[in-house]
């Protein structure tokens, strides 16, 4: 009875991390608020919240436009945490990946009503 226990606790403690969030270069949370949101059905809703996170600098080229912007939009019911895990992370926004949090700047929002 208690080497199930054991197992189970070794097997948690060996995975804690995996999953540990990792923060990435000048990473930043918020909320965007919309007012009076009309959903396409013709539902609206007086408020609607999206959560984001933001990695990286923002350049802006003469006119202020961001030159390096790159959202990330997961196409599931999912947070937009998920990407910061270090198992997808890692291999997306470290140093010299595809999506170096360092030369980027990375908008992650969640889905409605996530997050």
């Amino acid at each position: 009875m208690r080497f199930p226990a054991l197992l189970a606790a070794a097997l948690c403690l060996s995975a804690a991390p995996a999953l540990a969030q990792t923060n990435w270069p000048n990473q930043h949370e918020d909320n965007y608020v919309i007012r009076d949101f009309r959903f396409a059905s013709g539902e609206t809703l007086p408020e609607l919240r999206l959560h984001y996170v933001t990695l990286g600098t923002a350049k802006r080229d003469t006119s202020g436009a961001i030159t390096n912007g790159v959202v990330l939009l997961h196409g599931t019911s999912g947070s937009g945490q998920n990407w910061l895990l270090p198992t997808l992370g890692g291999e997306l926004f470290g140093k010299g990946q595809p999506l170096d949090g360092m030369e980027n700047f990375i908008i992650i929002p969640d889905s409605i009503g996530v997050g």
